[in-house]
């Protein structure tokens, strides 16, 4: 790679993930699947799933269907969502990623007939395992057709290479061709198109998600809202009306597309066309009400970390949408039809406080139904949850950090990517580890908490047991990022958790308690031969109990025999 400033990036991104033991081709394709899979979906991201490069890949390095705000990692998923949201509203993103400093038609073309063979009922070339998985996800989706509500799934198409894109007619014609017969099977709401992104948009894209946003923004209907007492630490605050049209200026990245980082701190994703949001079209729609969007809409709440005055203007830096989500979108979906006279109602406020910003969220999103684990991290059990990981990190090397609040750590140069465990996270660990439920978690994470939800996050629960349950995953993806245990054993990954923390759990004694089984977890040289006698246990069963992957990875029974196995073995 010749780009010195793309091989930084390149090098910061292994630093940030942990990928000092995996080949540049492989790192190059993860770095493109994140960059631009982060500009669709703002959210903790499994850069091991999003991957599907290498043997029979349809020419494609990665895939990510973001099914109503969340990347969908099981078919189970679909049915949760729709039970949940009532409709489905879909983006499938599909990338082609070459570390080549050109762009070959022969390459795109090969993109191509990956893209159309994947939409296809069935494909016409072998394919590997990440590929059939995302297939059986994609016919489940089209399955539930009758649930887009009106909204049919999106198809974003990213072809990557280090080059310079300079729109070369033979491959522009091409693509347009190709992708003729994909858009006459009217599976998508959008028309086709390749995003061709060249190593200046590469970069461009990966600093714009990597540093906080700073946006100005003309509000000059406004008044400042009285001054608030010193301890609750609001510096200022503003409210008033402002144009969509600015508001989605404020709203929107320099691609064109919604800023969908700024929603992260919503505790409501974008529940699709619904009874509310089909009302705002209307409005928008209607010559006579839309000049009354201000008085019927409840308005828009911004959080900034700071917030300078420079005239009619407001100066934002690293803010948040906490409430307005739903406005947001059917507003940009809407930018064409929309008109000068039509306002908005703004309310901005500059506070750091995170005790604050936590009350801001439950007043502001009360209107309608929101559910448990919106609202989950904002309980005093994580505050002290967060605190103890802090208080573990000057005992434990490399520590891990339990991110509360969205991207608490971004831009922090102490924290990598790979030491930070999100609410997400945390609930698989617990569930999978102390809970003895390996085999649910390729369940949505709502949907754990749902159902556990009388076993987890107490106040009298031991919140040592939810640090070794994410020490004990975190160091485990190390060692098979390293390859230091076998990774067959991959798709088994909680179940060798359960089986490491289970035979830590053994071993405790007056002098072996859960803060030597801490330390113990923390080393990987001394978790590496748990974690192989894990992985040869599942083995054995497997073999005595002939079962696919699949299958087993999700069979309670198959949870049921691996855990007689060990206590037949401590017996």
């Amino acid at each position: 790679m010749k780009d010195e400033i793309l091989k930084s990036f390149l090098s910061t991104f292994v630093s940030q993930h942990g990928l000092e033991q995996m080949d540049e081709d492989k790192v190059f394709e993860r770095f493109v699947n994140f960059t631009i899979v982060s500009k669709l979906y703002p959210r903790e991201i499994d850069l091991e799933y999003l991957s599907t490069g290498g043997r029979d890949d349809l020419a494609l390095d990665g895939i990510a269907i973001i099914v109503n705000g969340n990347i969908i990692k099981n078919e189970e998923e679909i049915d949760f969502l729709i039970e949940r949201n009532g409709t489905l509203d879909v983006t499938f993103a599909l990338i082609q990623s070459k570390s080549s400093a050109k762009f070959k038609g022969d390459q795109v073309g090969n993109f191509i007939f990956g893209v159309k063979s994947f939409f296809d009922e069935s494909s016409s070339i072998p394919e590997n395992e990440s590929i059939k998985h995302l297939r059986g996800i994609k016919e489940k989706v089209y399955q539930h057709s009758i649930d887009f509500g009106g909204q049919i799934p999106e198809l974003q198409l990213f072809f990557v290479t280090t080059g310079k894109w300079e729109e070369p007619k033979q491959i522009v014609g091409r693509v347009r061709r190709e992708l003729q017969e994909l858009n006459q099977k009217r599976l998508f709401r959008n028309e086709p198109k390749v995003n061709f992104y060249d190593a200046e948009k590469l970069k461009y894209t990966f600093c714009e998600i990597s540093r906080k946003t700073v946006k100005e923004v003309l509000f000059q209907n406004h008044v400042a809202l009285p001054d608030m007492p010193d301890e609750l630490n609001v510096r200022q605050s503003f409210i008033g009306s402002i144009p969509v049209k600015l508001y989605l200026d404020l709203i929107t990245n320099n691609d064109g597309e919604m800023a969908k980082g700024l929603f992260y701190d919503n505790v409501r994703d974008y529940q699709g066309p619904n009874k509310v949001n089909k009302e705002i079209k209307e409005t928008l729609r209607s010559p006579t009400n839309r000049a009354l969007l201000a008085l019927l809409n409840n308005g828009i709440t911004i959080i900034a970390k700071k917030i300078e005055k420079i005239g009619s203007k407001l100066k934002l830096t690293d803010f948040q949408i906490v409430n307005g989500c739903q406005s947001s979108h059917v507003l940009f979906e809407n930018r064409k039809i929309l008109k000068d006279d039509t306002h908005i109602v703004l309310k901005v406020i500059d506070t750091v406080d995170q005790e604050v910003t936590n009350k801001i969220i439950r007043a502001t999103n009360r209107q309608t139904e929101v559910k448990d684990e919106a609202f989950e991290s904002l309980k005093p059990f994580h505050r002290n949850l967060e605190e103890f990981y802090k208080a573990m990190s000057g005992s434990v090397i490399p520590p891990i950090y339990y991110e509360r609040r969205s991207k608490e750590y971004l831009g922090n140069p102490k924290v990598r990517s790979w030491q930070v465990i999100t609410l997400a996270a945390q609930i698989k660990a617990y569930v999978s580890t102390v809970l003895e439920q390996p085999q649910s978690t390729h369940r949505y994470f709502g949907e754990l908490l749902e159902s556990n939800k009388a076993r987890l996050f107490k106040s009298t629960d031991e919140l040592r047991k939810y640090y070794l349950s994410a020490l004990i995953i975190n160091r485990l993806e190390s060692l098979f990022r390293a390859q230091e245990i076998f990774s067959k054993c991959r798709p088994f990954k909680y179940h060798v958790a359960y089986l490491t923390y289970r035979m830590l759990i053994a071993k405790e004694s007056k002098d072996y308690d859960l803060q030597k089984m801490i330390v113990t977890a923390s080393k990987k040289d001394e978790l590496r031969p748990i974690a192989i006698e894990s992985c040869n246990i599942i083995k054995k069963v497997l073999k005595a109990n002939p079962i696919s992957n699949r299958d087993a990875v999700r069979s309670r029974d198959f949870t049921q025999k691996i855990r007689n196995y060990v206590h037949r073995r401590q017996a």
